[in-house]
């Protein structure tokens, strides 16, 4: 949860031995790229089924997120949503109800089951997958008999809250937007002579994980991120060699990354075909060719190099090549419908190149890591967006990390620092500071698409770029974190996130300065046991106000004063960010 020893910590640890390790089970199955699935260890028995996984429990305390701010796109939105109790009153009160109550506080609990079974064939065979149960369901979330999209009168009458005493399972659509079991991987494994071939959906890492992040095992470590909540996943074929002569190997692959329609998405196999569905066209599949070289030890074999006094050194290169012809415009289409394509079918004529740079060194007490991504290319077309001409692609981040230990290994103390490009627009409604708000293509005239956001599991903070971002983008900032193991199973750690603007007009405040933000956390890790308790405070600086006169799409006091809400109450905005505030716990059980 953002913990000072990087974006998997405090949540990440080493698999201990039956859970998940980074040991290979022999050596032409040796780890080479963060693409690789989790390996298991050579001192296991080979067994026919092997179950890794873990059951989450974690609870949120926020208190103004939303910084102050009314979240009504007429005034331009606020950083995060408000309780429901805190929007103006509504209308048709009844009684004395005249008005809602409103801590302006939101407190949940939620759950995941990850289930990671492997299927071993034989040493060298093996078909892995994950699925994960409940994933991400709030207590109390789905009360029986309760649908979202149930349409109440006078005699289908709702629910009433204090009768109810029992749950019913999630299905989407109905009643949550997920179903109760998400089957998210399954990928094949085999081991021949000369390499190793896998193929399917499959977990994609690489590096400190700011661009590929799996969201869980992290191969480069050996850690494993308890708190992510996505994770990348990738249709692949990939082949991964040792390169003979040398301490490198390679890995060569071709990714699905879209094939747009298929035929069950339409009313194509509605009515003629059934069974096997497929491609619609092949010319508006998005298609990836990625190329890995590296050289990666194996966690404990790293950790002995140092523990000898020797240099640890590990490095690599990433690249992927992108590319697009045409594409489907999807606007107003209903999923099930035919899809009429002379309307429909556009040109892109889309490319792009990804060099994705990583290095670690490691030597006594000092550690270094760092990582380096460009997204460069262009896309000839976007008309249906009000472009003409070439419009090129120019995004760069990169993030690293310095780390000091002493005292026998018990304290770390470093600093950590990344950035990330911007573009000079602001989001969609201004004010609403979340990526899926995000105008990634600009305005018409632009020529070059330059903001780049880093994965959304690559944690740094508690509540400002986890939260109200959702990501890193268009940002400097700099991490000073400070770590200490009370005991062998209790670790305390504490670390402070400042962050600055590399695009000011681009914020709602037009300003240099997002804020900065003092963390704490302490967790307890045993036997596969994790527990841990974390918290909070954001101090907003001009970079997320409302001023009076807003310059970039705000329209007249854009959040600022006294204004008339869309439902007709007059409320008042300061112009000012106010301090927000979290409290967070996790209690994890790992096999």
């Amino acid at each position: 949860m953002g913990g000072p020893g990087g974006a998997t910590q405090p949540a990440g640890e080493e698999k201990k031995e039956g859970v998940a390790t980074a040991a290979p089970k022999n050596g032409s199955l040796m780890p080479t790229t963060p693409s690789l699935p989790i390996q298991k260890s050579s001192r296991k028995k080979w067994k026919l089924l092997e179950l890794d996984g873990y059951y989450r429990v974690r609870t949120d305390w926020f208190k103004n997120f939303n910084l102050g701010f009314i979240d009504d796109p007429t005034l331009g939105g606020s950083p995060f949503p408000r309780p429901l109790g805190c929007t103006p009153a509504a209308t048709g009160s009844v009684g004395n109800l005249t008005t809602r109550p409103c801590g302006n506080s939101l407190g949940s609990t939620d759950m995941r089951l990850r289930l990671e079974p492997t299927i071993n064939l034989d040493e060298g065979t093996s078909v892995h997958i994950q699925a994960d149960a409940l994933d991400n369901i709030l207590f109390g979330e789905d009360p029986l008999d309760q649908g979202l999209n149930g349409i109440y009168n006078s005699t289908n009458r709702p629910p009433v809250g204090a009768f109810g005493n029992a749950q019913s399972p999630p299905v989407q659509g109905i009643n949550s937007d997920r179903d109760s079991i998400i089957v998210k991987r399954a990928w094949a494994e085999v081991a021949l002579p000369i390499g190793v071939l896998r193929a399917g959906r499959q977990p994609n890492h690489w590096g400190m994980g700011l661009m590929f992040n799996s969201g869980g095992y992290n191969p480069m470590d050996g850690t494993y991120n308890y708190d992510g909540d996505f994770g990348d996943s990738v249709d692949r074929i990939s082949f991964t060699a040792k390169i003979p002569g040398t301490p490198l190997r390679g890995m060569l692959a071709v990714d699905w990354d879209m094939t747009r329609l298929a035929s069950n998405q339409t009313s194509v196999n509605n009515t003629t075909y059934a069974g096997q569905p497929f491609d619609l066209d092949d010319s508006d599949d998005t298609t990836g060719y990625v190329g890995v070289l590296s050289k990666l030890s194996e966690p404990q074999v790293w950790q002995d190099t140092l523990d000898r006094g020797d240099v640890a050194f590990d490095y690599g290169v990433y690249f992927e090549y992108k590319t697009q012809d045409w594409d489907d415009d999807l606007t107003n289409f209903q999923l099930g419908s035919a899809f009429d394509a002379s309307n429909h079918y556009v040109p892109r004529e889309m490319k792009t190149y990804t060099p994705d740079l990583w290095a670690k060194l490691g030597f006594g007490a000092i550690q270094v890591e760092a990582e380096l991504v460009g997204i460069m290319g262009d896309v000839t077309h976007l008309d249906e967006f009000g472009f003409t001409g070439t419009t090129d692609i120019a995004k760069f981040g990169g993030v690293g990390r310095f780390t000091w230990k002493g005292v026998d290994n018990k304290l770390s103390i470093g600093i950590e620092s990344g950035f990330a490009t911007g573009d000079q627009y602001d989001n969609t409604v201004q004010g609403n500071t979340n990526i899926a708000f995000a105008n990634q293509l600009g305005q018409p005239g632009d020529t070059t698409l330059t903001q780049f956001i880093f994965n959304r599991d690559f944690h740094v903070d508690l509540i400002m770029w986890r939260y109200l971002f959702g990501a890193i983008t268009n940002t400097v900032y700099a991490k000073p974190f400070l770590g200490y193991d009370l005991t062998k199973d209790i670790n305390f750690k504490i670390w402070d996130v400042t962050s600055f603007a590399l695009n000011p007009v681009a914020t709602p405040g037009n300003s240099a300065v997002y804020g900065t933000e003092a963390d704490a956390d302490i967790s307890y890790h045993h036997n596969g046991l994790i527990a841990g308790i974390s918290a909070g405070i954001l101090f907003p600086f001009g970079a997320m106000s409302h001023p009076a006169d807003s310059v970039d799409n705000g329209g007249p006091g854009f959040g600022y004063g006294s204004v008339t809400t869309s439902n007709g109450t007059v409320e008042t905005n300061t112009g000012d960010p106010g301090t927000a505030y979290t409290i967070q716990t996790r209690l994890i059980l790992a096999f």
